[in-house]
């Protein structure tokens, strides 16, 4: 089968797969490269993905990033949006965008601290690489639990950090073998499956050769109503409504028998008859 691809895209893309995974690889670049090779004492990863932008942290919490930073004795590969960083410590080294599963795959990456978004877990998982998830938005705190919970790294909050603590835990995270061989575990469990990424694509890829067509893989048709849920929609309205009209009801029963009844029956409501026959009294007037 005749591809169109340029060669050197063709052959990095093929040649990048993992226990028969695909993986599309843009290459990390000779000077990047150059800084993880070069870093023999170990390198940490730092990106805060693209909902968080680094270079809008607040000053404070910046600071007890970079006091941190300086006192590690790895290199720092930091995403920042911005040409120069303040105050930059001699090991960091930023970047404003890097491509991350090629800088996780490297041998040197010791590190992976990220926001806790499912796809930079995806791909610390699939790199065997631990992680330390600093947590700023909400949605994300699940992602964060569950690495704590597996025993793939730790959770930081933003909110509280501080210098010994942020240190600390990089320290204990790296140092301490648990959770490389937690992770590689999970990981080579999840990519034990029968037929890899690259079989499974080839097999497809001949199955509609074979047969030319693929309509009986198709699910059937339903009403456009049920595409989009319009029934649903229909029927939640109508209950919605039953309920409010119930409530509009009810409340304009207990105003009658409160402010409409007369002097003879407000008296035997308060004196006699009690709640039942105040009940009784509002079902009357209604």
């Amino acid at each position: 089968m005749a591809t169109f691809w340029p060669q050197n895209l063709k052959e990095d893309f093929l040649d990048n797969t993992k226990d028969g995974t695909i993986y599309f690889s843009l290459g990390i670049g000779n000077e990047l490269k150059q800084f993880l090779d070069a870093a023999k004492e170990g390198v940490i990863y730092f990106s805060l993905g693209t909902n968080v932008m680094s270079n809008e942290l607040s000053k404070k919490l910046q600071e007890t990033i970079i006091a941190t930073f300086s006192q590690l004795p790895y290199k720092i590969l930091w995403k920042f949006e911005n040409d120069v960083l303040s105050n930059k410590p001699d090991n960091v080294k930023i970047t404003k965008w890097a491509p991350q599963q090629d800088v996780l795959r490297h041998k040197n990456i010791k590190l992976f601290i990220n926001q806790g978004g499912l796809q930079s877990l995806e791909e610390a998982l699939f790199e065997n690489v631990p992680m330390v998830v600093i947590l700023f938005i909400a949605d994300q705190k699940s992602n964060a639990d569950k690495v704590k919970h597996k025993g793939l790294g730790q959770v930081l909050d933003w909110k509280t950090l501080s210098v010994d603590e942020f240190n600390t835990t990089i320290q204990e995270v790296i140092k301490n073998p648990i959770y490389k061989e937690t992770i590689k575990k999970l990981a080579s469990q999840i990519q034990d499956v029968p037929m890899k990424a690259v079989e499974k694509a080839a097999w497809w890829t001949e199955y509609v050769l074979r047969h030319k067509q693929t309509k009986h893989l198709k699910g059937p048709r339903i009403p456009i109503y049920q595409y989009y849920y319009l029934d649903v929609f229909v029927f939640l309205g109508v209950v919605i409504s039953l309920l409010l009209l119930s409530v509009y009801y009810v409340l304009k029963c207990v105003k009658r028998c409160i402010c409409g009844t007369s002097a003879e029956n407000k008296n035997a409501i308060n004196n006699y008859f009690g709640y039942k026959q105040f009940i009784l009294v509002c079902y009357n007037y209604g």
